[in-house]
């Protein structure tokens, strides 16, 4: 069994308006795309990166809940499109709190789950906590073609949070990212050997789909890519808006995994986590 994936690739450097009109914009090109995609996936904050002046009350002027316009766009596009769609993620208001959210939409437009960044990204350039509290629970999802895991961007630092989705059925994982070059860090370098790495330690395929440009103080490199199990880059988006697409093959991901899988010698009784 194989399925389409394609990553929607963009900036969100303007206002909330702006962004949505943009993503509009590259999802009905994608409608005109032949073959269609089974799963489309857009990036982190894909509406509005928060600017570091921005207090609780401007936030909250942005914020949607989890039934707003935004998700009814997302449900709407995901039956035009008859695929999975996978909402990038948006600033979600909660019982009077914020979170950085992912939804995943069926292709009747119906809200299959979703998934609030549980690891926040609080360096000396930027304080994500200063704007959203983190999730408190993992997402594994079962679709009509393979069951799903769902992180944000700085989640796939985290070795446990993968594992721990592998471990729940997930052969293929979705990763919205606003993943930037900050400070000391090289950036891409990083993006490369951590999604490479997810990929191939788990035996999964992993779609990482980053902004581009420059929203001060944090520059997005774009590289959108979608990784075997093997840990090989089967596309990579170039450095400009619009989306990627790739063909991934199932049977051979669970083909690998009863030959050769690591996950069969695990030693879970040495572990101390």
């Amino acid at each position: 069994m194989s399925v389409r994936v394609a990553v929607v690739q963009m900036g969100a450097v303007g206002s909330k308006e702006e962004n949505l009109a943009r993503a509009r914009s590259l999802l009905d090109s994608l409608a005109e795309s032949k073959p269609g995609p089974d799963f489309v996936c857009l990036p982190e904050m894909f509406s509005y990166l928060p600017d570091p002046e921005d207090d609780f009350e401007a936030i909250d002027r942005i914020a949607e809940e989890a039934a707003g316009p935004t998700a009814q766009m997302f449900s709407d596009y995901a039956r035009r499109l008859k695929c999975h769609l996978i909402g990038g993620s948006f600033i979600e208001k909660r019982a009077g709190r914020h979170y950085n959210t992912s939804l995943l939409f069926g292709p009747e437009g119906d809200l299959l789950a979703q998934y609030s960044k549980t690891h926040l990204f609080d360096t000396p350039d930027f304080r994500e906590s200063d704007f959203v509290e983190p999730g408190d629970h993992i997402t594994v999802v079962q679709t009509d073609h393979c069951r799903i895991g769902l992180i944000i961007c700085y989640d796939i630092r985290f070795p446990e949070l993968l594992r721990t989705l592998t471990l729940k059925g997930a052969e293929l994982i979705f990763c919205p990212a606003a993943f930037p070059v900050a400070g000391a860090s090289p950036g891409y370098d990083h993006w490369q050997i951590l999604t490479r790495a997810a990929a191939l330690q788990n035996m999964v395929y992993l779609v990482a789909v980053n902004q581009l440009g420059i929203k001060s103080p944090l520059t997005f490199f774009g590289r959108s890519v979608v990784v075997d199990p093997w840990g090989i880059e089967i596309a990579v988006a170039p450095n400009q808006e619009g989306f990627t697409s790739a063909e991934l093959d199932l049977d051979y991901l669970r083909e690998m995994r009863r030959q050769r899988s690591p996950l069969d010698h695990r030693r879970p009784e040495l572990y101390d986590l």
